[in-house]
């Protein structure tokens, strides 16, 4: 199995039997305490507060117990027989409601605040980590998975950090606890709530269970959904424009039958429940009322003992319904647990280093030895391939597609990690660096642009505040796009998209230059640069960058052989082992025939 491939729980053909003991298999359960263990590093540094939250709640829950046989207790020996003073009774009783009101607001309010700050540490470890993995992960995994994982995963998994866990424990403690109480007050009535409780109680957990089942399917075809619609916005010119477009439109529809499909089956299921539960509830309510009735005529029941047997009746009921919603989400927040933690198996606590300087720049040439590497394992692009760019000058890499140009330039980057051999800096190993210090001394320049949506200025010096406008103009100068942009609205100021910005294709790619320049690489990597030149923006360009490329190791990429007259290092690759090697002086021309 791929260890970069996310995978997905695949349902065995389930048949859902309200009343069996199927959630009682262990092998349904297998992996939860692992997933609720998985959680446990984010709720650690909370874990004073939540077990005050703990002590509030239990204080609250058993207040609510204890109130209705104190309500009893006022009704029998203050208002009907008078053996007791009203108010330190109705002082006592009020105390008590006012305390549990404080306690039960306290301790949601401590819970919810910690579950937020839990969520959003959760939320910056799982993008961090995104951006550790390599370009393959993302290439072996669908846009619909990771954003189900980043977004609805995430969000389901929030709602085991709030009040909800323990709203769950305080309706079982509540439906325990009245039950008990019940024996106090009248045996009869609580058989006939004990009778109910079992069979709604099985009911329950198997509903549980199914809509567990039946939420990882959901989620599953969800990010399948998701995935065809990234697809489709990414590709509506070419959907416009071919006749398979009503097959794509088709597929969506399957799709979408599926998730109705199983949407369908989870309320069916759930609203049979919920009918069951009014109605066994009013039929015990019943029962119950006319068990009390009979035992004040048999007088082994006071009125005060009565009205607390009908109170307890609709506190044990009540919850019940609210205890199948909460315990489906905290199922369903495990089942998130569990595949969240398939790409992030911890915290990640050293974020701080994000912000730190990059270090100095590594020093030495650029080797490739015993490189072995393909996309796929049964396809090797790579056979113990060597090479070396020398430092301080351009090295340009050609040869036919297909060759293993453009992937070179991706092993450089980091982008996918090598089945053999190394990549050495100098004396350091180019894959070993940190994340921060290679892209700060590593500049790439491709033919594609992204931009972000944010000023001019910050799409340009991404985000560096020791960058400054001064700066910004003299490399755009350099560029010729200095008086471009000095006429756009706003300048520096205004607000991009790589659909809104007016440019050519080609002064895009000069900006791009730009940017990756402002960074002041010490490595510079041009992935067909000029692609999107023509002849005359392509010599001027040359001109401008020529000197740029003053002391720094340039590798580029290319199919023109106006661009090699800047290289002093010709490599030839052809299927992805080194043809030759050619050594020129700068400025000079090349022919094809010496390519060959």
């Amino acid at each position: 199995m791929d260890p970069l491939i996310l995978q997905d729980e695949e349902e065995r053909r389930y048949y859902f039997r309200p009343f069996s003991l199927q959630f009682t298999r262990a092998s349904e359960w297998d992996g939860a305490v692992a997933d609720a263990v998985w959680v446990w590093p984010w709720i650690k540094p909370y874990r004073t507060r939540l077990i005050i939250s703990f002590f509030l709640f239990l204080f609250a829950t058993l207040t609510a117990i204890a109130v209705p046989r104190l309500v009893a207790k006022i009704v029998d020996d203050v208002l009907l027989h008078k053996t007791a003073e009203f108010l330190p009774w109705a002082s006592l009783l009020g105390g008590l409601m006012l305390l549990k009101i404080v306690a039960d607001l306290t301790y949601k309010w401590m819970v919810t605040r910690a579950g937020q700050r839990m969520t959003k540490q959760l939320r910056n470890d799982v993008f961090h980590q995104l951006g550790s993995f390599p370009l393959a992960f993302f290439d072996k995994n669908s846009s619909g998975r990771l954003i189900s994982r980043c977004v609805n995963d995430i969000s389901n998994l929030s709602q085991f950090f709030t009040a909800s866990f323990f709203t769950v424990g305080s309706d079982i403690v509540l439906i325990i606890g009245c039950a008990i109480v019940m024996l106090t007050l009248s045996v009869p009535s609580a058989l006939i709530i004990f009778a109910a409780l079992i069979p709604m109680a099985i009911f329950m957990m198997n509903v549980s269970q199914a809509q567990m089942r039946w939420g990882r399917e959901q989620r599953n075809v969800l990010s399948r959904l998701s995935s065809h619609a990234a697809d489709t916005m990414n590709n509506l010119g070419v959907l416009h424009s071919q006749p398979f477009a009503f097959k794509w439109a088709r597929r969506h529809g399957r799709l979408q039958n599926v998730f109705a499909a199983i949407n369908t089956r989870s309320i069916i299921t759930w609203g049979s429940f919920s009918s069951s539960h009014v109605l066994v509830m009013g039929i015990t309510y019943t029962s119950v009322i006319i068990m009390g009735v009979h035992q004040m005529r048999e007088q082994t029941m006071t009125i005060g003992e009565f009205i607390a047997s009908c109170t307890y009746v609709g506190l044990i009921f009540g919850p019940f319904f609210d205890i199948s919603e909460k315990l489906n989400t905290l199922v369903t927040a495990l089942g998130s647990a569990k595949r969240l933690r398939t790409f992030l198996p911890a915290p990640i606590r050293d974020q701080s280093r994000m912000n730190e300087e990059a270090g100095a720049a590594p020093h030495g040439p650029i080797r490739f030895q015993n490189i072995r590497f393909g996309y796929r394992s049964d396809r090797v692009i790579y056979e113990d391939l060597n090479l070396e760019l020398p430092e301080g000058e351009v090295t340009a890499l050609v040869g036919r597609t297909g060759s293993g140009k453009t992937t070179l330039a991706h092993l450089m980057l980091g982008l996918y990690p090598l089945q053999h051999g190394k990549i050495l800096w100098g004396d350091e190993d180019l894959l070993s660096i940190s994340p921060e210090r290679r892209s700060r001394w590593i500049g790439h320049v491709s033919q594609d642009l992204f931009l972000f949506t944010d000023t001019l200025r910050e799409n340009l010096r991404l985000w560096r505040d020791d960058i400054t406008d001064e700066q910004i103009f003299e490399r755009l100068k350099r560029v010729g796009l200095d008086e471009k942009i000095k006429q756009l609205p706003g300048g520096l100021e205004m607000v991009v998209k790589t659909e809104t910005l007016p440019l050519s294709q080609g002064e895009k790619q000069l900006m791009l230059l730009c940017r990756t320049l402002l960074q002041d690489p010490r490595l510079l990597v041009f992935d067909e640069a000029t692609a999107n030149l023509d002849q005359l923006s392509e010599e001027q360009w040359l001109l401008h960058v020529n000197e740029l490329f003053e002391g720094r190791t340039t590798l580029f990429i290319a199919h023109r052989l106006e661009t090699l007259r800047l290289a002093t290092n010709v490599i030839v690759l052809e299927n992805g082992r080194v043809l030759k090697t050619i050594r020129k002086a700068k400025g000079a021309s090349i022919s094809e025939g010496e390519l060959h």
